[in-house]
């Protein structure tokens, strides 16, 4: 009987420990503003290898096997903040927010998933929070809270959100909706194909749509098939189902749509005024090139096929499909000089 006692006692006092931990995160946990978003939604397509908030970049470093690393945003005084291989940054004033990618430097893009979950530390790599330690699949910071694609055995792959300080968990949609662009409060995505995960129709068109986060409420905001929409500055930029996946760009303000290329894009990033896109890759042809917003200045950057392409205000980062290492970098705002990244 008094051994039942003391295990009872034990496990109570636990629970006790954690509900007090619990309240100490809630407490002493800063709140973002409702408009804040964690990273640019290109990126968070390219893998959220890089972040820059505040003068510093926050990137996956692919000399040191994805391993969390920081340096300014001319690339200089790079340090080492976590030894875990990550992805989906996002980053605040305060935390930088991740999830683990089980990638390997120099495995391919056949890498074996060895560890999950969705996690958040301190700046200077300290104070790790866990919200789950599920599979996760594209994860962004809108206000306080991280919208993510959450994987359970049970049920497969939904839209989920947290708030920062670990409460608040909730579905937002039951399908695999891809959160990466947002801005201003609202979440931009494509709705699903149809059939996905055997999901009632509501999100099986892959119209635009338009999450409201404060309210939870989702609206159609231009019927017309596409993949990968990214908002920047006014517009949404996507890929066009309807003509074999050339680049739009469309103004959500005046209904205005107009492709960009004619050629079939698989991939892109836009920021800064420009608009970096890998070719079609079945194409002998494939390249990396890059044009301005309004579709001018087309340039090749690099022949071959290359993905996973991030920005920031400086460069843009990019690696053969082939294999994760080596990265390359080149300067946004200079010619078309293509280097090593190997910080």
């Amino acid at each position: 009987m008094k051994a039942r006692n003391i295990i009872f006692l034990s496990v109570f006092g636990l629970i006790i420990a954690a509900m007090i931990v619990m309240s100490a995160v809630k407490s002493h946990m800063p709140m973002n503003d409702d408009f804040y978003v964690g990273n640019n939604g290109g990126n968070l397509y390219g893998g959220g290898l890089f972040c820059e908030h505040d003068g510093k970049v926050y990137f996956s470093n692919p000399s040191d096997s994805g391993y969390l690393y920081v340096m300014n945003s001319d690339e200089s005084n790079v340090k080492k903040v976590l030894a875990v291989a990550i992805e989906s940054i996002n980053v605040d004033d305060h935390r930088i927010y991740y999830a683990l990618s089980g990638k390997s430097s120099g495995s391919g893009l056949g890498y074996i998933r060895k560890s999950t979950g969705l996690f958040s530390i301190k700046h200077n790599g300290g104070d790790a929070i866990s919200y789950t330690q599920d599979a996760v699949g594209v994860s962004t910071l809108v206000g306080s809270y991280l919208y993510y694609q959450h994987y359970d055995k049970t049920r497969g792959t939904y839209l989920d959100r947290i708030r920062i300080d670990k409460s608040n968990a909730s579905t937002v949609i039951p399908a695999m909706i891809n959160p990466a662009s947002a801005d201003a409060g609202y979440i931009y995505y494509a709705g699903v194909p149809s059939g996905d995960n055997n999901r009632p129709n509501d999100y099986s068109d892959m119209y635009l749509y338009m999450l409201d986060t404060r309210t939870g409420t989702s609206t159609v905001l231009y019927e017309h098939q596409m993949y990968q929409p990214i908002y920047d500055n006014g517009y949404i930029y996507y890929l066009d189902l309807e003509t074999k996946y050339q680049l739009h760009r469309y103004n959500p303000a005046t209904g205005e749509d107009v492709a960009l290329t004619t050629e079939r894009v698989d991939m892109f990033n836009v920021g800064n005024g420009m608009i970096y896109y890998q070719t079609d890759s079945s194409s002998p042809d494939a390249a990396l090139k890059r044009m301005t917003t309004n579709g001018a200045n087309i340039e090749t950057v690099a022949t071959g096929i290359y993905c996973d392409i991030n920005m920031t205000s400086n460069f843009v980062y990019f690696h053969s499909y082939e294999n994760l290492v080596p990265m390359y970098h080149q300067s946004i705002n200079g010619g078309i000089n293509v280097m090593l990244f190997e910080p």
